[in-house]
């Protein structure tokens, strides 16, 4: 479901407003925000994003929530 709904964000031009927060080690909480805006490329199981110039690759299960205008559309089963 992560990669249906990033595409569907895309395809409609929303991509750019919304949020994804996944899991990243180390950061606060474990996690990170990325911004649509740096979406570089959905694929069929993970997606790249841009950052100080570099594309970090991340695979799907790291994918917690995504939001949209601040309100979440998707959200891992097992998250709280």
């Amino acid at each position: 479901m992560v990669i249906q709904t990033l595409n569907r964000l895309k395809s409609t031009g929303r991509l750019k407003n919304c949020e994804i927060v996944i899991l990243h080690r180390g950061a606060e909480n474990n996690r990170k925000i990325i911004r649509g805006e740096e979406v570089a490329e959905v694929k069929r199981s993970y997606f790249l994003f841009s950052e100080q110039g570099k594309e970090i690759f991340i695979p799907n299960h790291r994918v917690v929530e995504i939001r949209l205008d601040k309100k979440a559309i998707w959200k891992r089963s097992h998250e709280k």
